[in-house]
């Protein structure tokens, strides 16, 4: 019989016994019980969290941040699993025994107290897991003894009210977070000067972050050219390409005093400017956002 078999037979056991921490022969497992099965919320537009307290292990997060994919990450106090394979199973309810237990993924860890991380596709199965009256369980080997077998069981008691609240935190979370919208460039033609609608659309997420986050003090604005034409002409039009995008921001209600508009022509390319590829881009504005220290 091989590892994945062993633990999901022993999962099926575990399980049916509704309590919160049991140890049997060559495996421990850790669960809240009835009476203790919390879950709890936490979020604002930034990041939404929903958090499961397993008694005599640790915590399991379900992540997600603005503009990132969901991920869900397993805390513990100290070492519990040991290096080896980690499997994130969905086991059946109680009520349903017929059906089998799904494997929804296989993961090497480390062990040394670290945290179980899994992210994107599996994190959102484990969630509609729940949502189904399903249990989640990591399992793995012990930290003591690599013959013996650890299992954390997510308990799906008083996760549908939690999971209602965190889909309408979901629901709130902005389209992107500050790491992705600090630096912008805008690229445009040769000689050109309007604001194509990618611009435009990436613009739009820029002003609707800063009007989010109140710690944003400023925004540099900074135009650019290629190499093309002479330096007085460069100069010229990277101040009227820079002038476009700062009065796009203070058209979507940008406040001017954070806004510092600046224009270098030709002097600081990205880039070589002796390809077409490099020269378009410096062809550029650049839009970088600096917190308040």
């Amino acid at each position: 019989m091989g590892i994945t078999q062993q633990l999901l037979i022993r999962t099926v056991f575990l399980l049916s016994s509704c309590v919160p921490f049991v140890q049997a022969h060559g495996m421990t497992h850790y669960q809240s019980g009835i009476a203790d099965s919390e879950w709890l919320l936490s979020g604002d537009i930034f990041s939404c969290s929903l958090t499961h307290p397993v008694p005599h292990y640790g915590e399991g997060h379900f992540i997600k941040e603005a503009g990132e994919p969901m991920k869900f990450v397993l805390q513990p106090q100290n070492e519990k699993l040991g290096p080896g394979q980690v499997y994130i199973i969905s086991q059946a309810p109680d009520w349903s025994p017929g059906l089998r237990p799904e494997t929804l993924e296989i993961l090497p860890y480390p062990g040394y107290g670290l945290t179980v991380e899994v992210g994107g596709k599996v994190a959102e199965r484990m969630l509609t897991s729940l949502d189904r009256g399903r249990h989640p369980v990591v399992a793995g080997t012990a930290w003591e003894n690599s013959r013996e077998t650890v299992e954390v069981s997510l308990s799906n008691i008083n996760f549908a009210p939690a999971y209602n609240e965190f889909r309408r935190c979901l629901s709130t979370l902005l389209p992107v977070n500050y790491d992705q919208i600090a630096r912008t460039a805008a690229l445009f033609t040769t000689n050109g000067v309007e604001l194509t609608d990618r611009i435009r659309a990436r613009l739009d997420l820029v002003a609707l972050y800063v009007s989010s986050d109140p710690s944003v003090g400023y925004i540099y604005i900074d135009g650019h050219t290629d190499v093309i034409g002479s330096r007085r002409d460069n100069r010229e039009l990277s101040k009227i390409r820079a002038e476009k995008v700062t009065s796009y921001l203070l058209d979507k209600g940008v406040p001017a005093e954070k806004i510092i508009s600046r224009y270098h022509g030709e002097r600081y390319p990205s880039t070589t400017n002796n390809t077409a590829d490099g020269r378009e881009r410096n062809r550029r504005v650049t839009i970088r956002l600096e917190k308040n220290s």
